[in-house]
């Protein structure tokens, strides 16, 4: 046990960035609240990020406070995206494969509806597919993440102010649904817009953004800062309303790059997320009442950054990226935190500490 405390102390003191040089808000009151979740980024995908940079600050560098999220599920200590985003967004711990319920199928409330019940405005930006099991745990109940025809209707009755990504096949194709969701969505109010040129344009809400038939291209193929430009319209959009909001904005692709165990296509998504992160605490900066909470779900691939020599009297000899394994593991995730009471997040925690202290400070607010 105390070689284990030894080797997650030694992990994390490389990681853990000195304090923002910009005092962080102590007990400032929250208004907004913008949670980053980086699918499938643990640790060491965020240390992997760092040695790219040859150690120049990145967005990590700049946190205010950084803590540790325990990922288990109710019925595994490696959990799946739909349980570890459930806890996230509802605050309790459910089977894996589950979405906004309890393990007995029980319906619980989450957080962007609990904005939403307050008048908060909520947004959903992803890069993978609107939904996916991430985004899908803030809206919708179901007991399995495959359910995509009740996971849409979900969708469209909850009517979030903005929710973009991919997945558009998902509404139209006959053999996923029998009627076009697309044009349900429309007649329940929504402003459709297929492309992020057509988003950047858009204004009237409720908007529902799908950009391509399944996940919107990873970073490596395409030359566009799309999750942080459509972040930034969408914050935009959200800021309108003088009660505050509540948006989650999902780098997805750094799940699958590290299911592909690709060390190349995950320094990409690093780096869209680090733009991503580093514009919201942009944000921050000038709206006060924000707050940025940057977390992931779960930690893919089993990370591991190894030496060129296991002899460690020589010199630099690199440093390769390696896998362990295609799937998830059990490995904490780290939270950073930034902004108006940021320091409510400096902790080791239970995932579902997220949703309580997001709650605490933007719901339950006098």
């Amino acid at each position: 046990m105390k070689k284990f405390f030894l080797f997650v102390l030694a992990a994390l003191i490389p990681l853990a960035p000195a304090f923002s040089s910009d005092k962080a808000p102590k007990n400032e009151k929250v208004k907004n609240v913008i949670l980053i979740i980086g699918d499938g980024m643990g640790f060491s995908a965020c240390a992997s990020w760092m040695v790219d940079r040859h150690y120049e600050p990145t967005c990590f560098d700049r946190a205010q406070y950084v803590g540790m999220s325990k990922t288990y599920s109710a019925n595994s200590r490696v959990t799946d995206s739909a349980a570890s985003g459930t806890a996230m967004a509802c605050g309790i711990k459910t089977n894996n494969s589950m979405l906004g319920v309890l393990p007995d199928g029980t319906p619980v409330t989450s957080i962007a509806e609990l904005a939403k019940a307050k008048g908060l405005s909520t947004g959903i930006v992803v890069s993978s597919y609107v939904l996916d099991a991430t985004p899908a745990a803030f809206y919708a109940h179901v007991k399995n993440r495959n359910d995509r025809k009740t996971i849409e209707e979900n969708l469209i009755d909850f009517k979030p102010d903005v929710i973009v990504g991919g997945g558009r096949k998902y509404f139209v194709e006959e053999r996923y649904v029998p009627v076009n969701m697309i044009d349900k969505a429309v007649g329940a109010g929504f402003t459709y817009v297929s492309s992020p040129d057509d988003f950047m344009i858009a204004t009237k809400t409720p908007i529902l953004g799908l950009f391509s038939d399944e996940s919107y291209p990873m970073a490596i193929e395409r030359d566009t800062d799309y999750l942080t430009d459509v972040s930034l319209h969408t914050l935009d959009i959200l800021d309108d309303n003088k009660n505050g909001f509540f948006v989650m904005i999902e780098g997805s692709h750094i799940d699958h790059a590290a299911h592909a165990n690709n060390a190349e296509q995950l320094t990409w998504e690093m780096e869209e997320f680090d733009k991503v992160v580093n514009a919201a605490f942009d944000y921050a900066d000038i709206h006060k009442g924000t707050l940025v909470v940057v977390t992931a779900d779960h930690e893919t691939g089993g990370v591991a950054l190894l030496p060129g020599s296991k002899d460690f009297t020589k010199s630099d000899t690199g440093i390769d990226v390696k896998f362990a394994t295609t799937g998830h593991s059990g490995s904490p995730v780290p939270v950073y935190s930034y902004g108006a009471s940021a320091w409510r997040f400096g902790q080791v925690m239970e995932n579902t500490d997220i949703f309580a202290r997001i709650k605490s400070l933007l719901i339950d607010r006098k």
